[in-house]
């Protein structure tokens, strides 16, 4: 499959950059813009290392640190720790948006027409995920579900996502949408769960998503 210049590195970095230089940042001081955290964040997982502490290390290398910094248009890379600290406080409505992005650069593209099925669909699949549970940190949005351990009872909590991907019999690639988060605080006395959180995400995915019905 050819792949026309926008949807190359540098085109997606551009479309990257360009997002996480709208997300709104509130912090009155700051050694590094919010655009160098997250496009740090962005580099950690193109680099697949396990962890920020391991990626902090590799970039001890003159070379590698004046590599990323030429890669991903960075003006300072910022710690482990300080990544940490500022990612945790970016709303993930903020990011979604990213998904939109690419979404039409595979439709401008044409790239979704092998996607097609019975000449006019997309086949979507929907599944839930956990990907954070822990017994003693917690928020206001945890899922809490109790589990028994031999004389006590031990409140587990954890967040989870509904994820959405447009699919082909014949492609081993898929083509990710914007997840949609399980979480309790919309104010209800009952827990929310993965079937209230997948009808939220398909209806965003009719109003945000041109082609999908």
């Amino acid at each position: 499959m050819h792949i026309k210049e926008h949807l190359g590195f540098g085109g997606l970095r551009r479309v990257l950059s360009k997002r996480f230089n709208r997300i709104p940042d509130h912090r009155e001081e700051a050694k590094h813009s919010m655009h160098d955290v997250l496009m740090g964040g962005l580099a950690m997982m193109y680099f697949q290392d396990p962890s920020l502490l391991q990626f902090e290390e590799h970039l001890q290398c003159p070379k590698l640190e004046n590599n990323l910094k030429g890669m991903f248009v960075l003006e300072s890379i910022p710690s482990d720790t300080q990544m940490r600290d500022v990612v945790d406080e970016v709303d993930s409505e903020e990011l979604k948006p990213v998904f939109g992005d690419f979404f039409h650069l595979l439709q401008r593209g044409k790239h979704l027409e092998g996607y097609r099925v019975f000449g006019k669909y997309y086949l979507g699949v929907v599944d839930g995920s956990k990907y954070f549970g822990s017994e003693k940190i917690h928020c206001p949005g945890c899922l809490t579900q109790e589990i028994k351990k031999k004389r006590e009872t031990v409140i587990r909590r954890s967040h989870q996502i509904v994820q959405a991907a447009i699919v082909h019999p014949k492609k081993s690639q898929v083509v990710p949408l914007a997840p949609e988060e399980v979480k309790n605080t919309d104010g209800s006395d009952k827990q929310d769960c993965e079937t209230n959180a997948a009808k939220r995400l398909l209806e965003k995915i009719r109003r945000t998503t041109p082609g999908c019905p």
